[in-house]
């Protein structure tokens, strides 16, 4: 094999999806290796350029139907289709022609091929013509790479023959021959059944886990850097002691009328929330409402003129160009549904930050109610939309020089504090609830002022920005004066 080759598949068969809920566990082979392998032979073909695709394919027995039974080996030479660049997570709908892709999306569908000039995904096929076929053309039913695997089973369902589970950290669990279930305690299970009866607590299968993209190679086409990057602002929501409310109104009116933050994507739009019932330092229970927002975001259609969706929290000092230069750096896949994990702290990813492919917004707005049905939404938006996309099989990529949050920084931080801000490699700050402070971070970033340019923090007046390890005070006793925090200007 050739060198370009073996990077390509290299690339392509990436690493086994792992479940690292238990040290105790075994790693769990990815169920996409049968078309991760599939899809590496073909890197051959790209590597050496070759534009006739031959694949070899499965042909049920004469007189068996060819949603099973035997098999034997048979070759079909489809047509020139060029280059093979599809990845695995990219396979086609039911009725779709699958030539190219050679998998299927929906759980269990087969790709059948008819003739070589057509080839479609269903759950069964019988050769000989078909039923409303126009053409009268009999169908082959060769199978045509491998049959997509079961859905993995949420909590509550039967995965006795899925033999996996969607969420990270569970398991499936066997009762006994018939009915199996996931969760993250067998105990929890056995404890519950509302006749006493006993489980056998067999591990059938463990999670799907999470999927990790692989950065492309030379030879595979990168995705876009295009940014489509919208906020959410709750007229009068509610804020925390010592925050004015509306400041999201406010930061965002600066914003667009100075060109930055989201307005220096190159698409941006504003979207309306709706005010909570309570709120913290920390995130509030805003689950249903985003998901509303996302639903929104579809329905508008601009961010599928673009790779890349940003979900941006009003007060994060966002920098588009710095996202555009680590998307750059990271070689993510074109036409792919995947997230980027923004942050190292716990699950690693925070909401004021949510960079989305344009496929994962198509995957996570589809599959958004079933996510709460399973996942609830009495929780944070962040962890419910990184557990709902690792549920349904989007993958990440990983950058924790994505966001500085102040949340993880334990205590002492300071809300007006811009000492952050000086990280080059970050690509947003949060949070910044003040005009004067969102601008001083922007400032400080950008590489206008200092952090030792501003008033000490202890001696700031009312919402300066300021600097935790600056020392300087202003020169005036008059603290109703309205000021920006800098004391020395560049």
């Amino acid at each position: 094999m050739s060198v370009e080759a073996q990077e390509q598949q290299q690339f392509l068969v990436a690493d086994d999806t792992l479940d690292m809920s238990s040290d105790c566990e075994a790693p769990r082979p990815s169920k996409w290796r049968g078309r991760l392998a599939a899809a590496s032979a073909a890197a051959v073909l790209v590597a050496t350029g070759t534009a006739l695709v031959v694949l070899a394919v499965r042909r049920p027995t004469a007189g068996l139907s060819a949603g099973g039974g035997a098999t034997t080996a048979a070759v079909v030479v489809l047509a020139e289709l060029g280059p093979v660049t599809k990845l695995p997570w990219d396979c086609s709908a039911d009725g779709a022609d699958c030539r190219t892709t050679q998998c299927c999306s929906n759980p269990g569908s087969q790709c059948y091929v008819k003739n070589k000039y057509w080839a479609a995904c269903n759950a069964t096929c019988s050769t000989g013509q078909l039923r409303g076929d126009k053409d009268g053309q009999a169908w082959s039913c060769a199978a045509l790479g491998e049959r997509a695997p079961p859905a993995c089973s949420w909590e509550g369902e039967n995965c006795a023959v899925s033999k996996c589970c969607r969420r990270s950290g569970f398991q499936c669990f066997a009762k006994d021959d018939n009915w199996a279930s996931c969760s993250d305690d067998c105990s929890k299970l056995s404890g519950s059944d509302p006749m006493g009866h006993p489980w056998t607590c067999k591990v059938l299968g463990r999670s799907q886990g999470a999927h990790y993209v692989q950065p492309v190679i030379e030879a595979v086409p990168l995705a876009a850097t295009s940014l489509f990057c919208f906020t959410v602002v709750t007229p009068q929501g509610v804020v925390a002691p010592g925050v004015k409310p509306g400041y999201e109104q406010e930061l965002v009116g600066m914003m667009k009328e100075q060109g930055v933050g989201i307005f220096s994507c190159d698409a941006a739009e504003v979207y309306e929330g709706v005010r909570v019932a309570k709120g913290s330092w920390q995130s509030v229970v805003n689950t249903d409402i985003f998901v509303s927002i996302w639903q929104k975001v579809q329905a508008d259609g601009i961010y599928s003129k673009h790779a890349w969706t940003v979900k941006v929290d009003a007060d994060a000092v966002f920098l588009p160009d710095r996202l555009r230069t680590h998307l750059m750096s990271l070689r993510p896949p074109s036409a792919t549904a995947l997230y980027l994990q923004n942050i190292d702290f716990r699950f690693h990813f925070m909401g004021a930050l949510e960079v989305l492919s344009s496929k994962a917004v198509d995957v996570f707005v589809a599959s958004a109610h079933e996510c709460a049905k399973h996942l609830g939404s009495n929780g944070g938006e962040d962890f419910f939309t990184m557990q709902c996309l690792d549920s349904m099989g989007v993958g990440h990529m990983t950058d924790y020089s994505l966001l500085d949050d102040k949340y993880t920084h334990g205590q002492g931080w300071n809300l007006y504090d811009v000492n952050p801000c000086s990280n080059p490699a970050t690509v947003a700050f949060h949070p910044y609830k003040a005009v004067n402070s969102w601008q001083g971070c922007h400032k400080v970033a950008l590489g206008a002022q200092k952090p030792e340019d501003f008033v000490g923090c202890q001696y700031r007046w009312e919402r300066d920005a300021c600097s935790l390890t600056s020392i300087h005070q202003h020169s005036g006793t008059d603290a109703a004066k309205a000021t920006d925090g800098i004391i020395f200007r560049k």
